[in-house]
């Protein structure tokens, strides 16, 4: 089976909160879900957005495998502090 972009997906999902006087929430793995989104974010009028796809694979017996996820943070928080967006801590 071949994985392909945007048509395979994982059954979980990140999601981290940001707040402009407390700044990254803790990461919280869940189960994939939609998307509450109010009709007037500004996702939807040419906001600024970042994406960084992390890759991680389960190997013959079942362990899960994340390819270079230190090089993908710096990846992202590159290009977050590129865009004026505010970079994700270290931890």
């Amino acid at each position: 089976e071949s994985l392909v972009f945007g048509r395979n997906f994982s059954d979980h999902m990140l999601q981290i909160d940001w707040d402009a006087k407390t700044g990254w929430s803790q990461p919280t793995i869940m189960p994939l879900d939609d998307f509450k989104v109010h009709p007037a974010c500004t996702v939807f009028h040419y906001a600024i957005e970042c994406f960084e796809g992390l890759k991680a694979y389960k190997d013959k017996e079942g362990v899960v495998r994340m390819f270079r996820p230190d090089l993908n943070m710096r990846r992202l928080n590159y290009s977050m502090s590129r865009i004026s967006l505010p970079e994700i801590g270290r931890a």
